[in-house]
């Protein structure tokens, strides 16, 4: 290109995909790009910042040449024509990786509404072209080789997640018909650098390889299972294959479409021609690991006879399951390039992405980048364990479990923090003291502050915080473990919303 620069209005540029996809297009000269960015600005642009620093950009030099542009704004509620007004190119990469629809709205608020807002804007501002990231997963629950094909009728899909991209592509690709060019970019699973293993998110395949860590660390201090021959079945394939591509060269891929001239609508897969099958990930993770002894099984979840390592590892219900799905094929003409013999992902390659994971804590957020609760006056910790908890176990499924007999700390991170440790005997719960006591824990749990209101409100599942990094296990992890659903059910059976006075009653009558 040459002459007038050529400006592109991105969205989801502080995302696992789009600041690599920023990088991307700034290696082009003549390329401009105006970034949508939520407020506080000030809060998503730091973010940003560290994101690019770590990949070798500086945000602040580039702002100052021109070639970056903020727009704050966010997707539904407040994108303005003015805001892309003359740009060339829309490359909307926003969107909720939430497999399940929670009471937020996610992932439909920000993958439908947020696209057909972005959608109406673009139409009212006479941009000439929209490239949407979707997802190659879009076929659902369809097997065998998938084209690079808008299919107008809607398949089986197997999450919210996969609809709401569904859907979201259906209003572009009619959007494309009344207003614009329309150009569908299909990803397959993102997985780390491919030079450096590094990831800003924990996404995808990190979720199996997390919960395989766990299991892992279970078997250091486990008197019942050697290490090697853990009881798990693994529920898929051993021959299907996991479509899994390089965060960069996805990247890579898309901004090359996008900054290509384009004379009709197009659908594109950006996925690998030979991915690693579900038997060679598992000899991956195991020899990694340190463990073995898992089997493909063609059984279904929820098993009738799960064993409580099994039950551990597809605790995030079906986030495991859809990483071992039938095997699929893709129609893809960027994979077409590839040089013959050429492996996006090998043994060498996945290893130095779960290196990279590991020394990040799971590509844990800083602290400062942390979405904050309300303070103090909204919940209290103390109050939670000190009265909350002596007052709801006795009457909770807790107190039916003979076999929990167990020295237990909660350590509570981040703006309002303590620690505190529980005693229980046969399920009752004899005493719970602020910590220093002289009591003795066989096992700790760690979470911030902000996880913890989400947890007792029942807005995330316990065994979430476990999966995506943000909290952690220390002492006896297997019988941490074995609690996990336990405390679950509880949560579940005494709910408290974490964002009213602490002196409120909760939904089970409890006086709190």
């Amino acid at each position: 290109m040459t002459g007038k620069p050529f400006e592109v209005f991105l969205t989801g540029a502080t995302g696992f995909l789009g600041h690599y996809m920023l990088a991307e297009l700034l290696a082009h000269p003549h390329v401009r790009c105006r970034v949508l960015l939520r407020s506080p600005v000030s809060k998503s642009s730091a973010r940003l910042t560290r994101l690019l620093g770590e990949i070798g950009l500086n945000l602040p030099s580039l702002i100052v040449e021109g070639r970056v542009a903020i727009v704050e704004g966010a997707l539904p509620d407040s994108l303005r024509p003015a805001d892309i007004s003359g740009v060339d190119l829309i490359l909307h990469a926003a969107g909720n990786t939430t497999f399940h629809a929670n009471g937020s709205g996610e992932p439909a608020k920000t993958n439908i509404d947020g696209t057909r807002a972005i959608l109406d804007a673009a139409a009212s501002a006479g941009i000439p072209r929209f490239v949407f990231v979707s997802t190659a997963y879009v076929c659902g629950e369809q097997v065998g080789h998938q084209l690079e094909v808008f299919r107008p009728t809607i398949p089986q899909l197997r999450n919210d997640y996969e609809q709401s991209k569904w859907r979201a592509e259906q209003l572009v690709w009619d959007w494309g018909q009344r207003s614009g060019m329309a150009t569908i970019c299909r990803p397959s699973i993102l997985f780390g650098d491919s030079r450096t293993g590094r990831a800003s998110a924990m996404k995808g395949l990190y979720l199996v390889a997390k919960a395989t860590e766990i299991l892992a660390r279970a078997m250091d201090d486990s008197r019942e299972m050697d290490r090697h021959h853990i009881s798990l079945r693994i529920l898929g394939r051993s021959d299907a294959t996991c479509n899994v591509v390089p965060i960069d060269w996805a990247a890579r891929q898309i901004a090359e479409i996008a900054l290509e001239p384009a004379t009709e609508s197009s659908v594109h897969h950006i996925t690998n021609p030979d991915p690693p099958t579900h038997q060679e990930v598992k000899g991956w993770l195991e020899d990694y690991f340190d463990i073995a002894g898992g089997r493909f099984s063609d059984a279904t979840w929820p098993l009738t006879d799960a064993n409580h390592y099994e039950d551990l590892f597809y605790s995030l219900g079906n986030i495991c399951l859809d990483y071992f799905r039938d095997g699929l094929t893709f129609e893809s003409q960027c994979a077409a390039k590839l040089s013959p013999g050429r492996r996006l992902i090998d043994g060498s390659s996945f290893a130095r992405c779960l290196k990279y994971a590991q020394a990040t804590h799971w590509c844990r957020t800083p602290s400062g980048e942390k979405d904050i609760h309300p303070p103090s006056d909204s919940f209290d910790p103390t109050w939670y364990f000190e009265h909350f908890l002596p007052e709801a176990v006795p009457r909770s499924v807790v107190a039916k479990v003979e076999e929990l007999t167990a020295i237990v700390q909660y350590t509570i991170t981040g703006s309002i923090g303590g620690s505190w440790i529980s005693r229980f005997d046969r399920g009752r719960l004899e005493e719970t003291n602020a910590v220093p006591t002289t009591l003795k824990p066989e096992f700790e749990y760690r979470l911030s502050y902000e996880d913890l209101v989400d947890v007792v409100a029942c807005r995330k599942p316990l065994q979430d915080v476990f999966f995506h990094g943000s909290a952690e296990m220390f002492g006896d992890v297997e019988r941490a473990l074995k609690m996990v659903p336990i405390i679950g059910e509880f949560l579940k059976e005494f709910p408290v919303n974490g964002k009213e006075n602490p002196l409120m009653e909760c939904r089970t009558g409890v006086a709190c």
